[in-house]
């Protein structure tokens, strides 16, 4: 692929994530989740601490800053903006797909925000369909040693790159090449959906190949499948993209399919993404399985309004998280994972 050609999809994936028309119509399904209130919680909200750890440091909350871009002159600021941020709130930064690193050598310093974010988990990021290319060991190393990573996020988009033009749709091989990586690779992998979810069939095969993390990324969010749609410049494409604006399995099945299997459940840490708003969307996620909680198109509208704009959004999920434990009686993270829940037979 030409330089121009990667350039100009980073820029244009950066300024159409943004658009509402780029949300999926269908919810993620938390809105179904519903705690019981507790109206005599028994403990002070002073009380209530939302800190955790990922790969050996500490996190404010059990948030993620989600993927978005790089290697652009917008997204090495975005990228600045997002580390500045996410270093002053305690949460952890994913950074994009890394690709142009390894083709573009130029593009690296995109990627290169330890300096400002020197205590927080950062995580690399490399495609499944980069991944299983010749060198694809040795470049997904190499973004590690780029990012000064703590973990590298393998994301896998089939649906994406089959509607994009010139997209990359040869992955036989992807989950031997993911196995590999998590054998030789000096820091945990996460493997991630970019947004149409993951069910406990894809689950299954992943841990099988030795992967312990997964980023759902469920359906209910951004619709990389409508964003490729509206990159495809001619009718037909379109029209052929279309239909797969909402396609995917939305979080809140997906974390309940994966902790319905028993050996799924123990086998994973389990990331919740996908449409997640709020910190009462957190401590539903934690609720329904997952240890941690990742979002994208909401940092991505803060971060566009500065470093202080996006820390004060940050906070406020924090305290959002703390009011949800507190209104149903949860001391900690722990305790939220059995809050009792209104119907949960119909979850």
């Amino acid at each position: 692929m030409s330089k121009s050609t990667i350039n100009d999809r980073k820029r244009e994936h950066l300024t159409l994530a943004g658009l509402p028309s780029m949300q999926m119509s269908v919810t993620n399904g938390l809105d179904s989740v519903q705690f019981e209130p507790c109206a005599s919680p028994e403990l002070n909200l002073s009380e209530i601490d939302t800190r955790c750890r990922l790969f050996g440091k500490e996190l404010q909350q059990p948030l993620i800053i989600a993927s978005m871009s790089g290697g652009t002159r917008a997204s090495r600021q975005l990228n600045q903006t997002l580390a500045a941020a996410a270093e002053e709130a305690g949460v952890a930064l994913g950074l994009g797909s890394m690709r142009i690193a390894i083709e573009q050598p130029q593009q690296c310093p995109t990627f290169q925000v330890r300096s400002i974010a020197p205590s927080i988990p950062i995580l690399a990021n490399i495609g499944g369909a980069q991944l299983v290319q010749p060198e694809g060991l040795s470049h997904a190393l190499r973004c590690i040693d780029i990012a000064e990573a703590d973990g590298i996020f393998v994301h896998l988009n089939p649906l994406q790159e089959a509607l994009q033009s010139q997209g990359d749709t040869q992955w036989r091989g992807v989950l031997d090449a993911i196995a590999t990586l998590v054998t030789f690779a000096p820091v945990p992998v996460i493997v991630k959906e970019v947004g149409h979810g993951l069910g406990p069939s894809t689950a299954r095969k992943l841990v099988d190949a030795g992967v312990q993390y997964l980023d759902i990324a469920g359906a209910g969010g951004t619709s990389w499948a409508a964003i490729e749609t509206e990159r495809s410049r001619t009718d037909n494409k379109a029209q052929t993209g279309e239909v797969f604006h909402n396609f995917g399995i939305n979080l809140r099945d997906s974390l309940r399919s994966i902790q319905q299997e028993e050996t799924l459940s123990k086998s994973l840490t389990l990331i919740a993404s996908g449409g997640i708003r709020s910190g009462l969307d957190i401590a539903k996620s934690i609720r329904l399985g997952a240890s941690f909680a990742s979002a994208a198109s909401p940092m991505l509208a803060a971060a566009n309004h500065g470093t202080e704009s996006l820390t004060e959004c940050l906070e406020q999920w924090r305290q959002q998280l703390r009011i949800s434990c507190f209104v149903t009686g949860c001391a900690s993270l722990q305790d939220l994972r059995y809050a009792p829940l209104i119907s949960p037979q119909h979850l």
